[in-house]
């Protein structure tokens, strides 16, 4: 279930990037963009019938930056939630983002997010994840993005409190489009 949860709150924290990271061509330029608010609701029910729901909402400040919460309630009325701020800077071509994740038992966790962009479809991203009773667990990782070959890399190593480590690496093509035949 804590596994599950830092999952999808780190895959909540993907919408976020991915915003921030399409900000940065016009945040090169200086142009600031109205600030805005988004808000979503997603419910996952499981086999037995029994439901998550997330809500979240994410504001942007208009210059690269945003504010988000998210609350998950479980089956039985229980509850989590996560709060993140984050910033994009367009100059620096770096993605910073921290917050705090509380458990159904009121326990806090926090987390740190680095994301260095390479200029050549590339980044280097590290993630820290500060437990309840102080132990860590760090991710590092890097992607590359290669146009001519329509090739995304993705490698990344996981650090455990105890020292143990696992890896894991991906590579998604896109297969040019075929002609259209006659």
């Amino acid at each position: 279930m804590k596994r599950d949860m830092i999952l999808k709150a780190t895959g909540a924290a993907i919408v976020p990037l991915l915003w921030a990271a399409s900000l940065g061509s016009a945040s090169a330029q200086g142009a600031a963009r109205t600030p805005r608010t988004f808000n979503s609701t997603v419910t996952h029910t499981g086999p037995a019938g029994n439901t998550l729901t997330r809500q979240s909402s994410l504001t942007t400040n208009g210059q690269g930056g945003f504010t988000s919460n998210s609350t998950w309630t479980g089956p039985k009325g229980n509850t989590a939630t996560a709060q993140r701020t984050g910033q994009y800077n367009a100059a620096t071509k770096t993605y910073t983002s921290s917050g705090t994740l509380t458990g159904a038992s009121g326990k806090q966790s926090t987390f740190n997010t680095t994301v260095q962009g390479n200029g050549n479809g590339g980044y280097t991203r590290t993630t820290t994840l500060t437990g309840p009773n102080g132990n860590t667990v760090t991710t590092n990782g890097q992607g590359q993005y290669n146009a001519a070959t329509g090739t995304f890399n993705q490698s990344r190593t996981t650090t455990y409190p105890n020292g143990q480590s696992s890896s894991e690496s991906r590579s998604v093509s896109v297969a040019p489009a075929q002609p259209q035949g006659n």
